[in-house]
């Protein structure tokens, strides 16, 4: 069983549930905000899928549940199991392998393009993906590149922005995963307002622009998890 853990109701799977669901592969959602326990027996538990949130990933005394998180990804990573961590995902998982998190020098939000690096050329997952794409951004934390870690992506606005570290840990501080529909569920709520406008970003501008974005990202997003998924969970996965 795949375990996907939410730190916040409007951070889903978004395309990865779409993903996960085509591959019949199994899947649980762990919802940490609203109480939901972590597994104690990790025995069956063969992954991790770590969404988004709005807290930073040092906030472990305002949200005990992180310290519990970190814990266990610790103990997944121990284990060699995979590990896909997006936004604040990343950050857990960067911080869990001992790197520090700490609020970029700018927020990065919106529609901007990242470039992959040279090792990606050679990376199992993002080999096939262009060199430089438009990706969602919505952040204003980041982390220093975990040691031993191989960089994949990095943009003008933010140094680190895709790692793996062994070969089934991932960690992309973009959403590859976020549909319209939850871009637009973003920039409505108060929350995403503020977001916005501190990063110096248009609302209006970032939901015209989200149709034709995510149009020409969906088939590069589908194939990075469809191949992460197969490459890191193929003994779970229907061929």
């Amino acid at each position: 069983m795949i375990f996907g853990l939410y730190h916040c109701a409007g951070e889903s799977v978004g395309l990865i549930g779409t993903i996960l669901k085509e591959l019949a592969m199994p899947f649980r959602d762990i919802h940490l905000y609203a109480g939901d326990g972590l597994p104690r027996n990790t025995s069956d538990l063969a992954g991790l899928i770590i969404m988004g949130g709005p807290m930073c990933a040092n906030a472990v005394s305002e949200y005990p549940f992180l310290f519990e998180e970190l814990r266990l990804i610790e103990k997944i990573i121990a284990d060699e199991k995979p590990i896909l961590g997006i936004c604040l995902g990343s950050q857990l998982i960067a911080k869990a392998l001992g790197s520090r998190i700490y609020p970029n020098h700018t927020k990065e939000l919106g529609w901007h393009p990242i470039q992959l690096t040279p090792h990606a050329a050679a990376d199992p997952v993002f080999r096939s993906a262009p060199k430089e794409f438009d990706v969602l951004h919505w952040h204003g934390d980041t982390f220093e590149l975990p040691k031993d870690a191989v960089q994949l992506a990095s943009s003008n606005r933010c140094e680190n922005q895709a790692f793996r570290w062994g070969p089934v840990t991932y960690g992309l501080q973009f959403h590859l995963e976020a549909t319209p529909g939850m871009v637009q569920q973003w920039s409505m709520t108060p929350e995403g307002e503020a977001a916005i406008a501190s990063a110096g970003e248009d609302r209006q501008q970032l939901l015209d622009q989200t149709p034709s974005a995510y149009a020409k990202l969906e088939p590069v997003a589908r194939d990075i998890f469809s191949t992460y998924f197969k490459v890191a969970f193929g003994r779970l996965a229907v061929r």
